[in-house]
């Protein structure tokens, strides 16, 4: 039937190969900023906070179920929003710091059963970008953020992080290559 696939071309008058609907388990588009300094990596808790609806997409049943862990600075894309003005708009507008250089993003896949779509394919795409200081930076978490601090993820176990962020951080690492 028109509309119904293969492809995952999403669009309301995309080809009959298309889909004209989203997939039934849904699908994100998520920006993961990866500032580092030496061997660690900026991660984070997220305080119950309202902030993070408008400043990620993340809504109160989500933040409050994955506050207790540690996770990325993350956002889903906004509407029609470049993967690399997310990953900027995280580093300015979610941690507070300006001035950092990007990489350009590496994109990475998932897909997956979650547990609120029983039986329904969910997909991911994850768009990985690395953030540099350009000078010392005294950090602070914002009030959105009940910790942020500094972390080795190659020494980090896997129970330590929340929302699936072992598997991103797990990615990013496959993809810096030998040290």
């Amino acid at each position: 039937m028109p509309g119904e696939g293969p492809f995952l071309w999403l669009s309301k008058n995309g080809p009959p190969a298309g889909f004209w609907s989203l997939p039934p388990g849904g699908m994100c588009l998520s920006a993961f900023l990866f500032v580092k300094q030496g061997g660690k990596i900026l991660l984070g808790k997220y305080a119950d906070d309202p902030r993070w609806e408008e400043l990620a997409g993340l809504d109160g049943d989500r933040r409050r179920a994955h506050g207790k862990g540690l996770t990325v600075p993350a956002s889903h894309l906004k509407y029609g929003e470049d993967p690399r003005d997310a990953a900027k708009r995280v580093g300015e507008e979610v941690l507070g710091i300006g001035g950092m250089t990007y990489t350009e993003p590496r994109i990475e896949v998932d897909l997956y059963e979650p547990k609120r779509f029983s039986g329904r394919l969910h997909y991911d795409m994850w768009f990985l970008v690395d953030a540099t200081l350009s000078k010392p930076h005294a950090l602070a978490a914002p009030p959105w953020y009940a910790e942020l601090g500094w972390y080795d993820p190659t020494t980090m176990p896997a129970g330590a992080y929340a929302r699936g962020h072992e598997d991103v951080v797990s990615r990013w690492l496959e993809g810096q290559g030998p040290k």
